[in-house]
């Protein structure tokens, strides 16, 4: 199993967090009960280590997302973006992960789950925080 399907699987976990506005460790609690866990035991440790991750750096995050918005407040960002930038942001900060893969990867997720407007604002709030 790809790193693909693990970042899509974590997307969508964060999403719902972001949904329902729940904790992650609650989420993720509830998902490992469910029939279409992740079985790739690699990609279910990457899915929980960056729901962690993500949870213990979201001051840093959303900091970050909101000094690097221009004309938006973070409450006005639609949940798929605000999903995508906070996994993104996680990845490129503190797993310094390659810019270039985590902007692509992110876009691409933006591209199958957001409007059409989505993928250019994704990739233009990232951007702007790698440069």
């Amino acid at each position: 199993m790809g790193r693909r399907v693990a970042r899509e699987e974590l997307f969508r976990l964060i999403f719902e967090c972001e949904l329902i506005n729940e904790k992650s460790d609650i989420i993720f609690n509830q998902y490992l009960k469910r029939d279409e866990i992740i079985e790739d035991k690699n990609a279910l440790s990457f899915v929980e280590k960056y729901m962690r991750g993500i949870t213990q750096n979201e001051g840093l995050i959303i900091e970050t997302i909101t000094s690097n918005l221009t004309g938006w407040s973070f409450e006005r960002i639609g949940t798929v973006e605000k999903a995508l930038l906070k996994i993104a942001v996680y990845e490129i900060l503190v797993e310094k992960m390659p810019y270039e893969i985590v902007i692509n990867e992110a876009v691409e997720i933006a591209k199958v789950y957001g409007d059409e407007k989505s993928a250019d604002f994704i990739n233009g709030v990232l951007a702007k925080i790698v440069n």
